[in-house]
């Protein structure tokens, strides 16, 4: 991306009319003031009650044990396992969508990309729920972490309950890094908008309110001092780029990985290699779907209807309509390949999902995933919210169905008919996924009340920019208070990007003995480059962190279960080193997105609270639309009146303004 934001073509339909730095960002930071409604606290009574249920439903569990879910000897992973897999895949479709999008540069990622991890981090927290639950003892979860414990005995790694363990934690460490990271500069937005709005108090009252001195202090630590240096920008855009990639790789393996564990198995219905297509590709979709209908949900209730317009709707319609006709190939494929090869307990097994006791699933699929999405084929559907979002929630309601059927119909009956166990849903399994479902309400409320649910700092990025060519209001210091302060340095603000990199090129080739940095609301590619700092290995420090981690944890498997405790299982080899495929590459991306944030934060060294560039007037609009250079002082030839005799002088870039900044 250019440091000139470059204007979309109408047609494109990405924003509205007039939309520029200054509008986004105000529609953005004052969309939670919209949420203090009778309708936002209806909704978060009703997430609240259902948290009661799942309250109460705990208790029960903790009381009665895991049978009160109604699982049975063949049906060992009941409903809870049906919703544990439902989340995730939920949360796997919704990262893949913002990652892919990320990597790929699409445009219109800006006003849902943040949606969609959001979805993610929400839905594999519900998720997280049911492996711990599941134990039955919910208090010694520890016991599946990688641990020697009291009696000398290592988790059994081969077992798909450690895998969870690992995968949901590497999930939430991967995608609450590059959340939080995309985040960082809209912190900084918040922040500084509180602070303004906390001055303004001050001059209005004499004194600001408390509430908002406290709001300006949340947002500054969680900005970590972000300043927008061009520096920061470019490191931050490999960083996100980074996490993407590690999130892709995630997904894809822990998605097929799960399916590739029930494919090996002997069990009809499952011994199909298909299979791990079929689950990505139904994760996808409702992952998107729940996307979508969020979306469209923040777009109304936010009145973000500039952001997130008509074209962001289409191409989410669009999207969804390309998975369920991937979705619709693979289920007909499995039918056919059941038909024409498959053998006796196959084709029963077909016959028990389309007609059986539990054939309500599969028309579940048809009717709500399947043949909903067939809507969009129409333009008028897909500019409709409303047909989007009710799209979007049925794609999720058939994944569940998807799950239901996969995992219930094929093990109430096996090879032999005296193991057949009919499953009935019971009441607590209900309240159990009930009070999940209300987990995620009332997260993804809280987050409308307080967080930029549409991504300020990407939304920028394609915005085309209309300046109105007046300086900040802030006061610039005078001669006579700096003539005897020391000096950090000189600043000259600008509207414009372009301009920006042109004062740059014009003055970094002239010995001022001064650093040169800029500062903006958007990344600044053209100055970066005249400025000529490269940014950084951040992406080969995750990879080599990525590998060693996962190399490491493999050989701790590796070590556990074929050297220090072995224990056979099936009559695998000692060192079956594909059984521990899955949580390695999980371990080692988690590795690579932890090390990828820390290295963010250190090469920009960061957190830094206090900065003497936050001291520029009017540096608080760095974060909204304005642009600064800063020359900071670095050496004893150090001129101010030079530099801002050359400021002056410029025959390309010049500033609106040009202030000394005292230590």
């Amino acid at each position: 991306m250019s440091g000139t934001v470059t204007p979309l073509p109408p047609r494109a339909g990405l924003l509205g009319r007039g939309e520029d730095f200054a509008s986004i960002g105000r529609a953005v930071t004052g969309a939670s003031s919209r949420t203090r409604s009778r309708a936002w606290w209806i909704a978060f009574a009703g997430a609240c009650g259902l948290l009661g249920v799942f309250a109460v439903t705990l208790s029960w569990l903790l009381i009665a044990g895991v049978g009160i879910w109604h699982n049975n000897n063949p049906v060992v992973w009941a409903l809870d396992i049906v919703a544990y897999d439902w989340w995730i895949g939920i949360a796997c479709g919704a990262l893949l969508t913002s990652a892919t999008l990320r990597l790929t540069g699409a445009a219109w990622r800006s006003g849902i990309d943040r949606i969609a991890e959001t979805t993610a981090i929400l839905a594999a927290a519900a998720a997280a729920l049911y492996p711990i639950i599941h134990l039955g003892r919910p208090w010694v979860f520890y016991w599946t972490l990688p641990y020697p414990n009291t009696l000398a005995l290592w988790p059994q790694f081969r077992s798909p309950l450690v895998w969870d363990a690992v995968d949901i934690v590497s999930f939430l460490g991967v995608c609450l890094g590059l959340w939080y990271v995309g985040l960082l500069p809209d912190f900084a937005a918040l922040r500084d908008r509180a602070f303004e709005a906390a001055l303004a108090e001050a001059d209005e009252r004499g004194r600001s309110r408390r509430l908002t001195l406290l709001k300006a202090q949340a947002y500054g630590i969680l900005a970590l001092g972000w300043r927008g240096a061009s520096t920061h920008w470019e490191r931050w855009l490999m960083a996100t780029r980074t996490l993407s990639g590690l999130a892709l790789v995630l997904v894809v393996s822990l998605q097929t990985g799960a399916s590739v564990m029930l494919a090996g198995t002997v069990l009809p219905g499952w011994h199909d290699t298909l299979l791990p297509v079929t689950f990505l590709a139904a994760s996808l979709l409702s992952g998107v779907g729940v996307t979508a209908c969020l979306t469209v949900l923040v777009r109304r209730a936010l009145g973000l209807e500039a952001l997130i317009t008509e074209r962001h709707l289409a191409l989410m319609a669009r999207l969804m309509l390309g998975l369920g006709l991937a979705s619709a190939y693979c289920y007909a494929t499995e039918i056919f390949a059941s038909l024409l090869h498959g053998d006796a307990f196959d084709r029963a097994v077909l016959v028990r999902r389309l007609s059986g006791a539990h054939a309500w699933a599969f028309w579940i699929i048809v009717v709500f995933a399947l043949l909903p999405v067939q809507l969009f084929w129409f333009t008028a559907f897909r500019r409709s919210g409303l047909a989007v979002a009710f799209v979007g929630l049925a794609a999720a309601i058939g994944s569940f169905g998807d799950h239901f059927m996969l995992l219930i119909v094929t093990l109430s009956h096996d090879f032999l008919p005296s193991s057949a166990h009919p499953y009935s849903m019971g009441a607590w399994g209900l309240a159990t996924l009930a009070g999940s479902v209300g987990l995620f309400l009332a997260l993804l409320l809280l987050g409308l009340r307080t967080l930029p649910m549409v991504s300020i700092a990407e939304t920028r990025r394609f915005a085309e920019r209309h300046p109105d060519g007046r300086p900040s209001g802030e006061r610039a210091p005078t001669p006579a208070e700096t003539q005897e302060a020391r000096l950090w340095g000189v600043s000259a603000e600008f509207d414009d990007a372009g301009a920006l990199a042109a004062a740059v090129r014009a003055l970094k080739e002239r010995d001022f003995s001064a650093r040169i940095e800029t500062y903006g609301p958007v990344p600044m590619r053209r100055a970066a480059d005249a400025l000529g700092r490269p940014a950084g290995i951040l992406p080969l420090l995750a990879l080599g962190a990525a590998l060693a981690g996962g190399l490491a944890f493999m050989a701790l498997c590796l070590y556990a279960s074929g050297i220090d405790y072995v224990f056979d299982v099936g009559g695998r080899p000692r060192f079956s080193w594909q059984a521990f495929m899955v949580p390695s590459v999980s371990f080692g991306t988690l590795c690579g997105g932890l090390t990828t944030v820390l290295a963010l934060l250190f090469q920009n060294r960061l957190p830094r609270l206090n900065h003497p560039a936050f001291a520029i007037p009017g540096f608080t609009r760095a974060s909204e639309d304005r642009f600064f250079l800063a020359l900071e002082a670095a050496g004893p030839r150090f001129d101010p009146a030079r530099i801002e005799r050359a400021l002056a002088r410029l025959a390309e870039g010049r500033p609106l303004m040009i202030r000394r900044v005292p230590l």
